[in-house]
């Protein structure tokens, strides 16, 4: 009986530090947060913004985020991330300007990882180089697949898609959709 137990907390420890390694790694994957279907040709806007145009913070209120934005793009198929504040995807439009403007990040508590606490009626604001802001409002929030790419998809109205992976194994991704306040 105790070779049997002995073996059994052998194989569980192995088993749980598999797992943990695993976690570190999808913690730390770049290409977690990317979309299977979405690429760079199908670009929302014409020009991408100069740092002097680009946002440079977003503030969740109801949910505890304020959070530093920085630039990104997709080079050969990798999404740019960052661990020390949001993603804003360069190829979607200026947040405000007409189109799905593109901001996501980690699912860390310092980071997204509140998003998933958000609500319908929530205030985004951003806040742009010359300290103007622009609210959204989310008016909803979902969770799709990775290869549900086309929540990225360009629109006429004023939007902005926020996104952080969730599920087990971050195999999912938590969406809120804001649209500018009038």
């Amino acid at each position: 009986m105790k070779r049997f137990l002995a073996w059994f907390l052998l194989i569980q420890s192995f088993s749980l530090l598999t797992v943990g390694i695993y976690q570190l790694y999808l913690h730390e994957a770049p290409s977690l947060l990317a979309f299977s279907n979405y690429s760079v040709q199908q670009k929302n806007i014409l020009s991408e913004p100069s740092e002097k145009e680009a946002p440079i913070r977003i503030t969740i209120s109801a949910v505890g985020i304020d959070l530093p934005i920085y630039t990104a793009t997709i080079k050969n198929n990798v999404w740019q991330t960052t661990d020390l504040g949001a993603s804003y995807l360069t190829s979607s439009p200026l947040p405000g300007a007409t189109g799905n403007s593109i901001v996501y990040g980690h699912n860390w508590t310092s980071l997204f990882g509140k998003l998933v606490n958000a609500r319908v009626g929530d205030k985004v604001v951003i806040t742009y180089p010359d300290h103007t802001t622009k609210t959204f409002v989310i008016a909803y929030t979902s969770v799709v697949t990775p290869d549900e790419g086309s929540i990225l998809d360009r629109t006429d109205d004023k939007r902005i898609t926020l996104y952080t992976c969730t599920g087990l194994f971050d195999s999912k991704r938590f969406v809120a959709v804001a649209i500018l306040q009038s």
